[in-house]
């Protein structure tokens, strides 16, 4: 290095190693800048001005120690502490020129923040000093050095010169201090001696490569007199004397407080995981022991639901059903809330059109405030993008819960939606969403228990308007998770508005207009309405009939449909587009590949109605040849949407695997079970509550089979091997052999003797995440969460039915 000299080497070595910091440096203030004559861990000989160190501390004249460079300001805005390589800590001792004026300094920098001891100030002034003073340099480094020597004798870490052999050669005072044994005891064992049994291998191996010239880090348990462990850990590094290694050097920290700590920490964390692993088992317990009596409460009431009964009679099984409903929802609510403090509910940020999601919100509390003289409104921002990237679904709870609040604690005048941009910066749009209602209020001390679960403001309104306060408490987990806020303005007896904003971040396709367009002309198309639900025949049927002026017929299974489609086609009046739901007949994909496969009545358009989000698979929608889709429950934007790709022809062209398939070969659909064949199937039920096998049983019989029942996995089991049963309901919790080693027990003889698959559907009250692959996983082909109503136990055996028969 230029300018500097052997004695500048050696006292920015010594600096470096005594300060423990990994570089240290010499400077001068010169015309050129701040020149380095002299440095340990950094190559460098002229630092720019920019960069400079020295003239920051040009005022001083004793040791200057800024432990933390980001709180100082005399270093915070430097460029090496703001921007790599991120110095954090900064000592310095001036070098003064004749006239005692300020000349440059000894420096040592670290990346972490630390202090010096006493000694190392001492140090650190002791090596400016001889610096200084450069004529005094043999009786100055005399001091330094009995200095240096007292430092490493007085401090607590244990410092040794290890002889290949183990020996000590050198060691200060904690050494025997920490093993509890005399000086003269130490240096004559190896070092070995005094480590743990299970640690003198890999320290030997350790050793060995440093007298190979390699550093080792070092972590081994000491073991003193008494038998205390004592945890250190240090560097191992080879000290050369004519090109050989003549002995190791360490510096051993005693760290078995730290490891102590780790070690709490890990059993802290081991037994955060197994509560939370009792917590989701306690919480699966609960749910099947509320769901199993609340299947057999609604179940019963279905049943009930069917018989003559006078009007005074079916008001009130309408009124205990009425109930049901609401606790089972209770329940539901409950594990949802568990769900999302497990983290069960975690999604990635999509683009997704807030206006349309909004607006279906809005449009599902109108029916929920019916019977109200409540008004539910939205006004929107139309200064934001119409496309945002964000948590939609978590958006689209928090909206659901806040309404559901306002629409419960307000009798009469408006509940009101505002969203509106916040703010925006750069990168996201801070998005505000208002909720105001007329209704109740909130007094101000008892806005500290509203985001609280399980809490309500005042036992009287709790039982006037019902709950068990938790959707308040889920919105504000859910706002949390995505980084925004959440409160509420109130007065009592006037109204309430809750509010939060979440920030968006942009996207690269907010600018996008959706795909929806009013150029095309509805009226007068042929609509076919397939659906065996009344309410949601009636509320589609008055979009596409009462807003549209559609001509609207309507179906309730699928092969009326497929002959309304062939006989409308006939008649010279075909039907432009099929809306249908699942339907009990033939499930929705066979039934899309039936219609295409009919020349005379394939051109027709499909939007299929998904009961939920996860049953969304647009490849297979394609390979089916369906048009477009819509989510349950479906509001008037969104059938808007699909009814307009559906009509576009290019919008999603059919697969040319359909076309080819249509007019080359036609598939066979699974054929529907009519009731001929129902009495012909033999089925299983396997269940251990009476109640809920009676229901059951009650449900088959209606249904058309023939069916048994076994009260247990192992009488399940024994049952299969003398009948052969086509279906077997499968409950999950039994005793002596529950439904997944039952299962696993059936197809593990099924396999022994070739004997073809039986269908086997899970009928559960476990209703958490992970239940459903839970079932699949022990080899189950259906799943039924109960309380299982009597159209989802057909449309489940009528899937297995017809599975079995292709």
């Amino acid at each position: 290095m230029a300018g500097s000299s052997p004695e500048f080497d050696s006292i920015a070595a010594l600096a470096a190693g005594s300060l423990g910091v990994p570089v240290a440096f010499i400077s001068f203030i010169e015309a050129e800048g701040e020149v380095v004559k002299a440095s340990r861990g950094w190559n460098v000989t002229v630092i720019p001005p920019a960069c400079s160190f020295a003239p920051r501390i040009s005022g001083v004249r004793d040791v200057v120690v800024i432990p933390d460079t980001q709180s100082d300001p005399r270093l915070a805005s430097h460029p090496l502490v703001t921007g790599a390589p991120h110095i954090r800590f900064f000592a310095a001792a001036p070098i003064l020129d004749g006239s005692g004026g300020f000349s440059g300094a000894v420096c040592v920098v670290d990346r972490v923040p630390r202090t010096l001891t006493t000694d190392q100030i001492t140090i650190l002034r002791l090596l400016g000093e001889r610096v200084t003073a450069g004529q005094e340099v043999a009786n100055r480094m005399l001091e330094l050095n009995d200095r240096f020597r007292e430092f490493f004798e007085q401090t607590d870490d244990l410092v040794m010169s290890i002889a290949a052999d183990g020996r000590l050669l050198h060691a200060n005072e904690a050494v025997p201090s920490a093993l509890g044994r005399s000086r003269e005891e130490v240096m004559r064992e190896p070092i070995t001696t005094f480590i743990a049994p299970e640690e003198r291998e890999p320290f030997r191996e350790a050793l060995a490569e440093v007298f190979q010239g390699e550093t080792r880090h070092v972590e081994t348990v000491l073991v003193s007199s008494g038998g205390q462990r004592i945890t250190v850990e240090g560097s191992l590094r080879p000290k050369h004397v004519a090109g050989s290694v003549m002995l190791a050097r360490v510096l051993f920290r005693d760290i078995s407080d730290r490891k102590e700590f780790e070690t709490e920490l890990g059993n802290a964390r081991d037994a955060a995981l197994e509560a939370a692993r009792l917590k989701t088992q306690f919480l699966t317990n609960v749910s099947h022991e509320i769901r199993t009596p609340m299947n057999g409460i609604i179940g019963m009431l279905d049943l009930l639901l069917d018989t003559e009964m006078n009007e005074e009679q079916r008001d009130y099984a309408y009124q205990a059903r009425a109930s049901a409903d609401q606790l089972l929802s209770i329940v539901n609510n409950i594990l949802y809330v568990s769900n999302v403090e497990a983290g069960g509910l975690a999604s990635d940020n999509v683009d997704f059109d807030l206006y349309r999601t909004t607006q279906r919100i809005v449009e599902v509390m109108k029916v929920a405030a019916l019977g109200k003289d409540v008004e539910v409104l939205l006004e929107f921002d139309p200064a934001l993008p119409p496309i945002m990237r964000g948590n939609q679904g978590k958006i689209r709870q928090v909206l659901t819960n806040l309404l559901e609040n306002a629409v419960k604690f307000t009798d009469r005048g408006t509940v009101k939606v505002n969203v509106a941009r916040q703010k925006e910066t750069e990168t996201h749009n801070i998005v505000r969403f208002d909720v105001s209602d007329t209704g109740i209020g909130v007094s101000a001390e008892d806005r500290l228990l509203l985001f609280e679960k399980f809490s309500q403001v005042d036992g009287g309104q709790t039982r006037k308007y019902q709950g068990v306060g938790l959707g308040l408490a889920t919105a504000r987990q859910l706002v949390e998770t995505m980084g925004g806020l959440i409160d509420v303005d109130s007065i009592p007896g006037k109204g309430s508005t809750f509010w939060f904003s979440v920030p968006f971040p942009k996207s690269a396709t907010a600018s996008r207009k959706p795909i929806a367009s009013s150029d095309l002309e509805f009226k007068g198309k042929r609509v076919l309405l397939v659906d065996g639900s009344a309410t949601s025949r009636k509320i589609v049927r008055y979009y596409l009939e009462g807003t549209w002026q559609m001509k609207v017929d309507v179906a309730e299974n699928a092969m009326t449909a497929i002959a309304a489609l062939r006989q409308a086609q006939a008649y010279g009046e075909p039907y432009r587009v099929i809306v249908f739901d699942a339907m009990p007949d033939l499930d929705p994909f066979s039934f899309a590949r039936e219609v295409r496969a009919d020349q005379a009545i394939r051109s027709t358009s499909l939007i299929h109605v998904v009961a939920t989000q996860s049953l969304i698979d647009r490849e297979a929608m394609r390979d089916a040849g369906m048009n477009s889709f819509v989510v349950k429950p479906v509001g008037q934007s969104e059938l808007f949407d699909a009814m307009t790709v559906a009509l576009a022809q290019d919008a999603i062209p059919l697969p040319r695997a359909v076309v080819s398939r249509s007019v080359q070969e036609t598939p066979v659909a699974p054929s529907p079970v009519r009731v001929r064949r129902r009495e012909d199937v033999r089925v299983l039920l396997a269940e251990d509550n009476f109640l809920n096998m009676k229901l059951t049983m009650s449900q088959l019989q209606k249904l058309g089979f023939r069916a048994d029942s076994v009260a247990n996995g192992q009488e399940a089991v024994e049952a299969v091997a003398k009948n052969d049963y086509a279906v077997i309901l499968m409950d999950c919790q039994m005793p002596v052999l529950d439904g997944y080693q039952a299962t696993m027990e059936i197809r593990r003889r099924e396999k022994e003797l070739g004997h073809p698959p039986r269908r086997i559907i899970a009928m559960t009250a476990n209703a958490l995440a992970g239940d459903r692959e839970k079932c699949l996983a022990a080899g189950m082909d259906d799943y039924l969460a109960k309380p299982t109503r009597h159209d989802e136990l057909e449309s489940a055996l009528t899937r297995a039915l017809a599975e079995s028969a292709t």
